[in-house]
């Protein structure tokens, strides 16, 4: 039985990835069980409320403070990493990025501190969160940097075994903040973890790289630059546009119906977050250099229908799962004050699978730089689901947030679909 177990992992690469990366995803999915746990039953829906209103804004913060980069790093990594004085250059261009980004990013937080309090969370009182996160940012960037080159050298195991100590890290730290602190000591947690975690990778991949030392003036590169602010303007469009977008829905959810409402889509959209880690995960793990290295339409194609054949389906099972079983794990994950969150499951469950099946596709925009398909796609999805939830949470109350997020990922399947046509019906070799 093991045997055979071995043989099929050795034939199926994806598979040898999914094998190992489970462990991570499993703990992963422990620590955030036990966070959003001790959220909903210790913070109720307002502090659930408010930790999704952060997250929101800490997603945003924390793609500034790295330029959108992450991806253009595991794509030039890959391609540098042959040549020393190339690779110098490479780095030397993204350490420049890296100080002035941290730069901008500290005068913002730290001197509109108040201000960005009132914003997220309608009070001043929260303004030390922004303060303490235009510190710790710097930190975060540089330990993105450091996981995106393991990435782009095909690094796997090690990147896991980093993601494993942050999600250990993460409920250790979580837990012992919000019994202590209450709100403002999971606030807290929330920023610190994804900062701490660089110095577990530094000890882990330090003989993979030396990363600051390659650093000079003269490897500057004007060329870097402009590939850098390309990326940028694609992956910070996203940044900026989703988390507002998920950020608007639930003020206005709260606004329109109750802050309990706002609590219920919350946990929805978390339990939403806990399954799609693991397809995320071997997004970037594996399908992401596969694309890169793809060097016509059949092999982008065999990418795709790889995953589709070996991950699909497993996917699928596991959300009519998740849907037959919506109130025990409500029930798991928060409470009895959540419940009214599984009318919502449904319709999330749907709207989900349309965004892998064109996820796995759209990750070709990154892979090769197609800047106005990924800007204008996107930007269309985010326009789209804001608007269709208000309207539809006008018509339907809560759950025409969700029938409208559905509606709108299928259609933006089939608007990727339409676009790698070519590639997916007629490739060429």
């Amino acid at each position: 039985m093991l045997d055979s177990v071995k043989k099929i992992l050795s034939k199926y690469p994806l598979l040898q990835v999914t094998s190992y990366n489970s462990l991570s995803i499993f703990i992963k999915l422990i620590s955030s069980f036990v966070v959003s746990k001790l959220s909903a039953v210790l913070l109720g829906t307002q502090g659930v409320t408010l930790i999704g209103n952060l997250r929101n804004a800490l997603s945003v913060f924390q793609n500034f403070s790295t330029s959108g980069l992450s991806k253009a790093v595991v794509r030039y990594t890959g391609e540098a990493s042959k040549n020393e004085e190339e690779y110098k250059t490479f780095v030397s261009t993204l350490l420049l990025v890296l100080v002035i980004a941290s730069l901008v990013v500290f005068t913002v937080l730290y001197f509109f501190s108040d201000h960005l309090s009132n914003l997220i969370f309608s009070s001043n009182q929260y303004q030390f969160v922004f303060q303490w996160l235009s510190v710790l940012l710097p930190i975060y960037a540089i330990d993105t940097y450091l996981i995106s080159i393991l990435k782009g050298l095909e690094q796997f195991k090690k990147v896991i075994n980093i993601n494993i100590f942050t999600h250990i890290l993460n409920v250790v730290l979580f837990s012992i903040c919000i019994y202590s602190y209450g709100l403002k000591g999971a606030l807290m947690a929330v920023i610190v973890v994804p900062s701490m975690s660089l110095v577990f990778t530094f000890l882990l991949a330090s003989k993979h790289f030396d990363f600051l030392a390659h650093f000079s003036t003269r490897h500057i590169s004007n060329d870097y630059l402009k590939h850098f602010g390309e990326y940028a303007l694609m992956t910070l469009i996203s940044a900026i546009s989703f988390p507002v977008v998920y950020l608007g829905i639930r003020l206005y959810i709260t606004s329109h119906l109750n802050i309990d409402a706002a609590g219920y889509w919350e946990v929805n959209f978390r339990l939403s977050t806990f399954y799609l880690v693991f397809i995320q995960s071997l997004l970037n793990l594996y399908v992401l250099p596969k694309l890169v290295l793809a060097n016509s339409q059949l092999e982008f194609r065999n990418v795709v229908f790889t995953f589709y054949k070996q991950v699909i389906p497993l996917f699928a099972f596991g959300l009519l799962l998740i849907f037959l079983l919506k109130k025990y794990i409500i029930l798991l994950i928060a409470s009895e004050e959540f419940l009214p969150a599984t009318s919502l499951v449904g319709w999330q469950t749907i709207a989900d699978f349309f965004r892998v099946l064109a996820l796995v596709m759209v990750y070709q925009f990154h892979a090769k730089k197609m800047f106005w398909h990924y800007i204008l796609t996107d930007l269309f999805l985010a326009i789209s689901l804001y608007f269709t939830a208000i309207f539809a949470l006008n018509y339907f109350q809560l759950s025409g947030v969700v029938i409208a997020h559905a509606v709108t990922y299928i259609v933006y399947f089939f608007i990727i679909l339409f676009i790698f046509r070519k590639s997916i019906f007629q490739p060429k070799t």
